[in-house]
């Protein structure tokens, strides 16, 4: 027995499932070509630093990804605080500039 209510189920179930499609397209289909690309070259070296290092086991720097570089930096002198926010003001490039930039 067909009722008002189902219906308008059938009558827009195709709206639901284009919306549903259209909404998983673009956070998953569109989302990993934006991410595939790497960070913009304004980003700043910490996200520089964050977008290579992660997922976690995915770089031979830091196999730990991004937990094993945040202990690295609670490790060294000084505030961690202060740490991050000095990586995060520089804005080298790339993640190879950003990296000769700590080293020097």
């Amino acid at each position: 027995m067909i009722t008002p209510l189902t219906s308008n189920i059938l009558r827009y179930g195709w709206v639901l499932a284009l919306v549903a499609a259209v909404a998983a397209l673009a956070l998953f289909g569109g989302a990993k070509s934006a991410l595939a690309k790497g960070p913009n070259e304004h980003a700043s070296c910490m996200g520089q630093e964050a977008a290579a290092l992660s997922p976690p086991g995915s770089s031979g720097e830091v196999a730990g990804g991004m937990p094993e570089f945040t202990q690295f930096i609670r490790g060294l002198p000084g505030s961690p605080g202060e740490t991050i926010r000095f990586i995060a003001s520089l804005h080298e490039g790339s993640h190879d500039l950003c990296d000769a930039a700590l080293e020097g």
